[in-house]
């Protein structure tokens, strides 16, 4: 979610497409807890899985809302981001392990983000336990999805 625009220019070469991976060889990542339980955050493999799942488009806005902290204000937001990655290919992030606890029901995550022609770029997402699962915090998505000029009900109006 983190590249789903882009700056319109096309250099004409064939890109790879958009993945979410995680870093296996990271420590950390396989200490992490499924995405239901309070006490402990999920994987940084499991979250790329929930990453994935929101940017298939084969997957119901429905099933989305469920990932994405306050995003059930705007479920046509993930088609939007389904659009952009369909339309920016060669945009790829992967979230790091490990999965460090910062509070109760929150946690963060470092997010490698590769955009074309700019050096990979590691940035903190914030996740939080919210309506009995384990989310991308809308405090991440909200400034993203900002950034990039894409307005969504879930996120507060700039002032």
């Amino acid at each position: 979610m983190i590249g789903a625009c882009s700056d319109n220019s096309d250099d004409g070469t064939q890109a790879q497409a958009t993945s979410a991976t995680s870093s296996s060889a990271a420590t950390g990542d396989t200490a992490g807890g499924g995405v239901n339980d309070p006490s402990k955050p999920p994987s940084a493999s499991t979250l790329n899985g929930l990453l994935e799942k929101a940017l298939d488009p084969n997957v119901p806005a429905s099933e989305k809302t469920k990932l994405v902290q306050g995003s059930d204000a705007d479920p046509q937001l993930f088609d939007k981001l389904v659009k952009a990655r369909q339309d920016n290919p060669d945009i790829t992030y992967s979230l790091q392990a490990p999965v460090i606890a910062t509070g109760n029901g929150q946690a963060t995550v470092k997010v490698k983000v590769k955009l074309p022609n700019v050096p990979e770029q590691t940035v903190d997402a914030a996740i939080v336990y919210d309506n009995g699962t384990w989310k991308l915090a809308k405090t991440t998505v909200c400034p993203l999805l900002l950034a990039n000029n894409v307005q969504s009900a879930m996120c507060p109006a700039a002032n």
